[in-house]
């Protein structure tokens, strides 16, 4: 089932999703819907890679870089980048540092805690059940959370129930996933594939085809991904590295609520 997390639809219903990547230019890509029964769709969800957790007994910490370049109608180039610091230890917890906003993921506990350094204020969401998994991004300014049952973060969809096609989605054809094999990316041994999307002509007013390429190689020893690529006219090419690789276990405390902070109220 694919459902919203909690902790953006509840408590923070307006408050994160103000503070939200979608709400940027940057790292925009769609949210890929496999149906079972049916052709795959992509639907018009924005989104950045990040890590997908509980993973247990695999802590390591390193640096996330997100890139992102675009051409605009008039020919002008734009391109951003962004890094965040990313650690996760034995017990499957999460943090995300990014330049503004601190996300920690503790399944252990069953919450999800969006810190605000510069005023010392936190916000407290549900973790999730057992039988989720969360993606967690802290990306310059916005903070992304998502909590939905079993998802594979080494592909770009989702499952979706059989029948049940999301609001907004887009069919598509000529759906193909090559195998990339085994190789080392940034140190690690990772697999990789390449999953290639045609949304036909007409189907958003578009006179041609358009063609939509994601490449992921993602690492089964140590359960991340590893690094992205998103090919997207609508959107540009959007790309994910986790880089400087450390895996031993990070200080515990990262992953507490630290001393003096209050929780953030809302009227």
């Amino acid at each position: 089932m694919i459902r919203p997390f909690l902790f953006l639809t509840s408590f923070l219903a307006s408050a994160l999703w103000a503070q939200s990547v979608p709400q940027q230019a940057a790292y925009q890509q769609p949210d890929w819907i496999g149906v079972p029964g049916s052709t795959t769709v992509t639907v018009h969800i924005t989104k950045p890679d990040g890590q997908t957790g509980p993973v247990l007994e695999r802590p390591f910490s390193a640096t996330e870089v997100r890139h992102t370049q675009q051409t605009l109608g008039d020919g002008t180039h734009v391109n951003h980048t962004d890094s965040s610091k990313f650690y996760r230890d034995a017990q499957g917890r999460m943090r995300d540092e990014g330049a503004v906003r601190i996300l920690i993921f503790d399944p252990v506990a069953g919450h999800t805690y969006a810190l605000e350094p510069s005023t010392q204020t936190y916000t407290d969401g549900d973790a999730g059940s057992g039988n989720s998994t969360t993606t967690i991004v802290s990306s310059g300014n916005g903070t992304w959370v998502n909590t939905q049952d079993k998802i594979d973060p080494s592909l770009p969809f989702q499952t979706a129930h059989q029948g049940h096609v999301p609001y907004h989605a887009e069919p598509v054809r000529n759906y193909e996933t090559e195998d990339l094999g085994v190789r080392m990316v940034n140190g690690v041994s990772c697999k990789g594939s390449r999953t290639t999307m045609i949304i036909p002509v007409a189907t958003l007013g578009n006179d041609r085809d358009i063609k939509i390429v994601d490449e992921r190689w993602f690492s089964a020893d140590l359960g991340a991904l590893v690094k992205s690529s998103n090919s997207d006219p609508r959107f540009g090419v959007t790309s994910y590295d986790l880089t400087n690789i450390v895996q031993a276990a990070p200080d515990e405390k990262l992953f507490e609520l630290p001393a003096g902070y209050t929780l953030k109220q809302y009227r």
